[in-house]
Formats: C-alpha cells, structure tokens, sequence
C-alpha cells in the first residue's frame, strides 16, 4: 500500500467507517445476515463511483474536484499524489 500523508490516511479511514456504519445500519434493519457481503459489495462499489467523480474520471465536463483540509491547508490528492478511487479500494470491504 502507497504511503499516504495524515489527512489523507484520515480521509480514507473515514470513508471506510461510512461504509461499515452503513453497512450495519442496514443489516440491523433487515436482520439478516446473509445480505452482508451483497451490502459491502453495494457500497464499495458507491464509493468508488463517487472517488473517481472527485478525481475527474466521471464527467469530463466537471473535471477534478479539490478538497483541501481547512486545519492545514493539504490538498487530499497530493503529497503524494493519489487516485482517490484506486487507494480507497484499500480501506473497503466487498471489493
């Protein structure tokens, strides 16, 4: 796995916990079990559409979107420079 900086280790980390409160919330509502691995399959598969709409891949009309962390002013794609939609796959589950 590609070295990441603090924010964007923290910005990873916390789309895997959307994923799994997710995730959850669903298995809790419908009580069964057996949709878990369908459920972590959805939503990787979510949050990677919306990764590669942040790096620029999904409308060529929009471009990249910038998202920089106000505290400290680092850009999330630099520093190094990361592809949102390939690195987040190292932090779900179902992919």
């Amino acid at each position: 796995m590609k070295e990441l900086n603090e924010f964007q280790e923290k910005f990873m980390q916390e789309i895997a916990a959307i994923q799994e409160e997710t995730v959850q919330i669903a298995l809790a509502a419908n009580g069964d079990d057996s949709l878990q691995s369908d459920y972590y399959s959805f939503t990787a598969e979510t949050i990677i559409r919306i990764m590669e709409l942040l790096d620029g891949y999904r409308n060529s009309d929009m471009g990249k979107i910038s998202i920089t962390c106000e505290k400290t002013g680092e850009q999330l794609k630099d520093n190094p420079y990361i592809e949102l939609h390939d690195m987040v796959c190292d932090y779900l589950k179902g992919i």
